[in-house]
């Protein structure tokens, strides 16, 4: 998930295991933003729940084949 610095407009690139993480975190506490550091100003970044949860993977169905 590609996440953009809002005080320097870094791009940078949570893992699929911080995503995991704050989603986990956002679906327990059902708070509205997540924040995250951003590596390079070191600013608290507020990434939105909802984009979260459009960012995580999607669940594998398994066929009737």
């Amino acid at each position: 998930m590609q996440v953009r610095c809002q005080r320097c407009n870094y791009v940078f690139t949570l893992s699929r295991e911080e995503t995991a993480a704050a989603l986990q975190e956002v679906q327990e506490t059902e708070i509205k933003h997540y924040n995250v550091e951003c590596p390079k100003c070191r600013r608290q970044v507020k990434v939105p729940a909802q984009a979260i949860r459009r960012a995580q993977p999607r669940q594998d169905q398994p066929s009737d084949a």
